[in-house]
């Protein structure tokens, strides 16, 4: 509860406002994707049982509900820094993306399995993404005992050389 003693409250009952209304926001995000979905697919039974055209909205519905419920988890949980964020979010938007082109490939198309093409290409930028992620970014503790990463260090330095220059002048 230490991390809560520099916090007055009313900033804590702003926080907890904020995170009050992001659930919420999921929530119904979550309500009205369920809702719709079953409409669409009583309409789909009705109007066109021998076509499941559903799966589309269904899925790239699900992609955007996905990356929101991520944004709560993300930001409720106080994941930082943003580049580990943007690396949460790239993976999250790979996988679900990725689920919703293998349908539609596996739906359209099943005799040539063109997605795998995305699938690797994406997947490789995914996994550089994840190797710069953990080179710049990762932790490592300095001569003070602080854990820093690659970048904080790099920042540190760059002060120590300003204010060098400072006091030539």
């Amino acid at each position: 509860m230490s991390e809560y003693n520099n916090f007055s409250e009313e900033q804590l009952r702003a926080i907890a406002e904020q995170k009050v209304n992001f659930r919420l926001s999921v929530k119904i995000h979550t309500g009205v994707f369920i809702a719709v979905n079953i409409l669409l697919f009583a309409i789909n039974m009705i109007f066109t049982p021998s076509y499941l055209w559903i799966i589309f909205p269904f899925f790239g519905w699900l992609v955007g509900l996905v990356i929101h419920a991520t944004s709560y988890i993300v930001w409720a949980r106080g994941v930082y820094p943003m580049a580990k964020r943007g690396f949460i979010f790239h993976l999250v938007a790979y996988v679900f993306s990725m689920l919703f082109l293998f349908i539609i490939n596996f739906y359209t198309l099943p005799t040539y399995w063109w997605v795998f093409w995305p699938a690797f290409f994406w997947g490789f930028a995914l996994i550089i993404h994840f190797i710069a992620y953990m080179v710049y970014y990762r932790g490592k503790i300095d001569k003070n005992g602080e854990l820093k990463s690659r970048k904080q260090r790099a920042v540190e330095r760059e002060m120590e050389k300003l204010k060098k220059k400072m006091k030539e002048y």
